[in-house]
């Protein structure tokens, strides 16, 4: 009896469930677009080229042959790629059931190393003096010489810019440099001087304003293009030699001059040093930001709003190529603003046609699962009509149509959802008469269940509640203020010796009764928010709920008899035409009074034995 009552409690709230209208999806993902490591630009060696993205389970396909890869062409990734001559790689990141991601590409440029400085005339020895020319294969390579026996470097060497008069022995050491380049090896010469040394003490000419402004120039010219950020090293050498030199200009001259023109060559380099660097750390910027242009696909939304701020990035680098760096980096900034200005343009107005799509479809779902097309059915083509629409010219990389069908396709949803609870209110009428008339049917049912006692299990009797038209006239008035019906409890009580009916159950916390009328209750909940559909469902299962209550309705109970010719037993007792008629149920009454009977061969006179239906 206990597993039919969970079964019929079961059945009756998986009827509430099925009416609830699921949760709307959300919408489709989009792949994360397929990231590089090592990150493109130039280099001296073979890269080894990663490609990934942060979508879990997304397949890459890429290519290296200039072609735009597609879920169904270029090579599948399976690991990383070996690049030894400069390559531009593209690649796309798919997953079933979500958008593919946006194409991205990289270029690697694959360099080598600096070819070594030669010496013009070779190493020698010479009679009075010689005129060295240092230079080098590679184009655009830079020579840096040291005549005190150090390795030049970029920090400390000389800056090659003309022919170098050798009058004394001495050993000239050379390197050559290139941005993305690797360094040339040091190359060294000796050039002997065999010419007879006359040992004189030159006259010190006095240091000129013209020599001390030439290094506060250089310093300056370094300053403007920020050498203090870009080469600090080379800078504040540069300024330390300006001060010494300035410092010694009247009390030793010769030094003074020999600090001043280092000063002059260290800010020269700086300068040199620190255009190099801003121009690759400016044409990083500018490119990344073509590539959020990219991601977001801004080159087939917004193509000539695309093309006229990355036309900055081509006239940026020829003024730089032009040496006017102070155009090339004002243009540079302006072409940054552009396009961050276009991206966060394009970004809004993506996230507006995305969210009016969005609605559109949760409406479409919403009409479609609360039958609303039903009620409207000339709405549904109109909708889809407009919503295709919206798609297409998304599609079409339309934004504005994009939009604008979007929102047509919206407005037509929500008057699709007015029509049809119009529909609905004019329709509800006869459902909500014919729910009152069964709210008021299974009251009375209620009602008159509720004079029946219950007998439990293990013997406890529930008395009668006895419910009145004013109890439930009560409950609809509190209704309101309630959150859920609040259970009643039974009482024990003698046993019944007259004719009155009594009710079974197999537990006092299974009270069929209590759960009809909690039915009931929110039968009134439903109905009093309109649902009466739902209301009559939930009226009907708690009419369900008294019949089976009533069906277990037996009357009195039967006490042992003391009969010395005949004397009661359970075999006996089930044979009474008044009780089953049958001898072999008695096992029926013995199990129901099982706590009373420990022997069913055992039963003594005066004992009242409950007496359960058949």
């Amino acid at each position: 009896m206990a597993r039919f009552l969970r079964i019929v409690t079961i059945g009756a709230l998986s009827l509430v469930l099925m009416n609830c209208p699921s949760a709307p999806k959300p919408p489709e993902n989009t792949v994360a677009a397929p990231a590089y490591s090592p990150a493109e630009g130039t280099y001296a060696k073979t890269q080894t080229v990663a490609i990934t993205s942060s979508t879990d389970g997304a397949e890459i396909h890429y290519t290296t042959d200039g072609s735009v890869p597609t879920p169904t062409s270029g090579t599948v990734y399976a690991s990383p790629i070996p690049v030894a001559a400069t390559t531009t790689i593209r690649a796309l990141a798919t997953k079933t059931g979500w958008t593919d991601s946006p194409v991205t590409s990289a270029t690697f440029t694959i360099t080598g190393q600096v070819a070594t400085v030669q010496f013009s005339p070779v190493e020698g020895t010479f009679d009075t003096s010689a005129t060295v020319t240092l230079s080098t294969p590679t184009d655009g390579a830079q020579i840096y010489f040291s005549t005190d026996g150090t390795d030049p470097t970029v920090g400390n060497g000389t800056l090659y810019a003309g022919p170098i008069s050798v009058t004394t022995t001495q050993t000239i050491k050379a390197i050559a440099v290139k941005q993305g380049w690797d360094n040339a090896t040091v190359a060294s010469a000796t050039f002997t001087i065999n010419v007879a040394q006359t040992v004189t003490t030159p006259a010190v000419t006095p240091i000129s304003d013209v020599e001390i402004d030439d290094a506060r120039n250089a310093l300056a010219r370094a300053k403007e293009v920020d050498a203090d950020f870009f080469d600090p090293d080379n800078y504040d050498k540069a300024r330390s030699l300006l001060d010494d030199g300035t410092g010694l200009r009247m009390s030793d001259p010769a030094t003074a001059r020999q600090k001043l023109v280092d000063s002059k060559t260290a800010a020269d380099l700086a300068f040199t040093n620190s255009v190099q660097r801003a121009a690759a750390d400016m044409g990083a910027s500018l490119e990344a930001a073509r590539q959020r242009l990219l991601a977001i696909q801004a080159d087939k939304f917004l193509p000539a709003d695309y093309q006229s701020s990355t036309a900055g990035i081509d006239e940026a680098t020829n003024l730089f190529n032009a040496d006017d760096y102070a155009g090339a980096r004002a243009r540079g900034y302006q072409a940054l603003k552009d396009m961050t200005d276009l991206k966060n343009r394009l970004e809004t107005q993506l996230a507006s046609v995305r969210t009016l799509k969005y609605d559109t479809e949760q409406l479409m779902k919403q009409a479609e699962s609360g039958d609303a097309y039903t009620w409207a059915p000339d709405q549904r083509d109109k909708v889809d009509s407009l919503y295709l629409k919206g798609i297409d010219s998304y599609n079409g990389y339309k934004l504005d149509d994009a939009e604008e069908n979007f929102g047509a396709a919206k407005q037509a949803a929500m008057d699709t959802m007015r029509i049809a609870k119009e529909a609905q209110d004019t329709s509800q009428a006869s459902e909500k008469a014919k729910a009152e008339a069964l709210q008021q049917q299974v009251m009375k049912s209620l009602m008159d269940a509720s004079t029946l006692t219950i007998v439990t299990e293990d013997g406890t009797v529930i008395k009668p509640q006895n419910w009145t038209d004013e109890d439930f006239l009560k409950e609809i008035d509190q209704l309101m203020q309630q959150d859920q019906s609040t259970s009643q409890g039974g009482t024990s009580m003698a046993l019944p010796t007259d004719e009155s009916v009594v009710v079974m159950a197999d537990d006092v916390s299974v009270n069929l009764l209590q759960q009809a009328r909690d039915l009931w209750t929110q039968g009134l909940k439903e109905k009093a928010a309109g649902n009466y559909g739902k209301a009559q469902d939930l009226f009907s299962e708690a009419q369900r709920y008294v019949d089976i209550y009533k069906s277990y309705a037996v009357k009195g109970v039967y006490v042992v008899r003391l009969i010395p010719e005949n004397r009661d037993c359970l075999w006996r007792i089930a044979a009474y035409a008044d009780i089953y008629g049958d001898p072999y149920k008695w096992p029926t009454i013995w199990r129901r009074n099982r706590k009373l009977i420990q022997n069913p061969d055992l039963i003594y006179p005066g004992w009242q034995l409950v007496i359960p239906p058949q």
